[in-house]
């Protein structure tokens, strides 16, 4: 039976482990270089501290493996813990620490097919649940009883609060056939739900031309064959005489870089947002004159989130679209991904801020739609239940933009 250390321990662990990778390394290969005919090596002042500093971690845990009289402590637990308790002390729901195993799920596609339950989550940062945003058509999520807006407490009995994206989605995955129950938050209700997982269809980008000429498109998710395939759809727009653009983006909680190409055949030519890291290096991502030059609304809930917020961000900075529904999500943040050990275990970490053409920043507080318009509760729970019918921002946004083409 093997005892989890407490996280001020994992810590100080892992500052052993990553110093010896960043600093460490250097200080080996210079003493190498630096070594005598005897077994003397000689360093510097700087490196002598550096030395000392990671020599006090390592009697750390020389001494927990050596005198510790509770339990074994097995080494490379210690280490995982160690590195995942480092990462949360940032406190920041979008930097975690990655096994091999959950590496590899993250390096998997969201576009084509997977297994699995067919429903995407999203981290909220305020109280770290994970709260169901998506879910696929024919899929296990669309045959039960699970809801949008619900928050994931457990699966399979393990609770997950606080718990990286990355880790989470590993233990819904599984093999075809395999059974998962999740237990999520409804309210002040627990809701148990069993799903058996199989392969389920991925399907990104979806449109369809009106009888009176309005181009609609779905995108679902920034992965990666949406490009194409939102290219694909402006094309056949303009090959039959589209009038206007009504673009949804509800639901849509960003994904893989290709959201330049998208936003190339939406606005004019100039910056589509920029971003700054640590040391305040500004990198920009620009737009060609590409821009399809048609009246345009887009649709936005709270869980339109990361990259369909820069989108929105830049076409209201550039007034080339009216944007209607709700407050978005509120993440103008990215992540890098560093494999950071020969196991393939690895780390997500934030690493810029996001600002559109203007340099606004809405990271936390979301975007403000042009026309705020509500959904009915029912409908923003089970978005499955929305028709051309009863779904009332796309009524308005149809309306909305039926009355800008008439204005032209």
């Amino acid at each position: 039976m093997k005892k989890a250390l407490p996280i001020i321990v994992y810590t100080l662990v892992l500052v052993l482990v990553t110093g010896m990778i960043a600093s460490g390394a250097t200080l080996l290969a210079v003493s190498a270089a630096r070594v005598d005919q005897g077994d003397t090596v000689t360093i510097s002042r700087d490196e002598y501290a550096t030395l000392q500093k990671y020599t006090k971690i390592s009697n750390i845990m020389t001494l927990i493996e050596g005198r510790y009289v509770m339990e074994d402590v097995d080494e490379d637990t210690l280490i995982d813990n160690a590195a995942a308790g480092m990462v949360a002390l940032l406190g920041d729901p979008y930097s975690f620490y990655m096994s091999p195993e959950a590496m590899e799920s993250m390096n998997e596609s969201d576009s084509g097919k997977y297994v699995g339950i067919g429903a995407t989550f999203t981290t909220d940062p305020t109280e770290g649940w994970m709260v169901l945003t998506r879910i696929y058509p024919n899929s296990p999520a669309s045959e039960s009883d699970l809801q949008v807006g619900d928050k994931l407490y457990a699966v399979n009995g393990t609770e997950i609060q606080g718990m990286d994206t990355t880790s989470v989605t590993s233990m819904v995955r599984g093999d075809e056939g395999t059974d998962v129950t999740l237990t999520v938050l409804r309210g002040e209700e627990k809701v148990e739900v069993t799903l058996t997982r199989r392969s389920v269809d991925v399907v990104d980008v979806e449109y369809k031309l009106t009888d009176d000429g309005i181009l609609k498109i779905t995108l679902s998710a920034f992965n990666t064959n949406a490009d194409k395939a939102f290219e694909e759809a402006i094309k056949f727009g303009q090959k039959n005489d589209c009038k206007g653009i009504l673009l949804d983006l509800r639901g849509n909680g960003g994904g893989d870089n290709i959201l330049q190409p998208i936003a190339d055949l939406l606005l004019p030519e100039g910056l589509i947002f920029y971003t700054e890291d640590h040391d305040g290096n500004r990198q920009e991502y620009r737009s060609n004159a590409y821009k399809v030059g048609l009246p345009m609304v887009v649709l936005c809930d709270e869980n339109t989130a990361s990259a369909s917020e820069v989108l929105i961000a830049a076409l209201q900075d550039y007034k080339a679209a009216t944007i209607m529904g709700t407050t978005t999500f509120g993440k103008a943040i990215g992540q890098s991904t560093y494999t950071v050990a020969e196991d393939g275990s690895g780390l997500h970490l934030t690493t810029v801020r996001a600002y559109s053409p203007l340099g606004r920043n809405w990271h936390g507080e979301g975007l403000e739609p042009d026309i705020v318009v509500e959904q009915p509760e029912e409908l923003k729970s089970n978005p499955l239940l929305r028709t051309e019918e009863n779904d009332v921002q796309f009524i308005e946004g149809m309306k909305q933009l039926r009355s800008m083409i008439a204005g032209e």
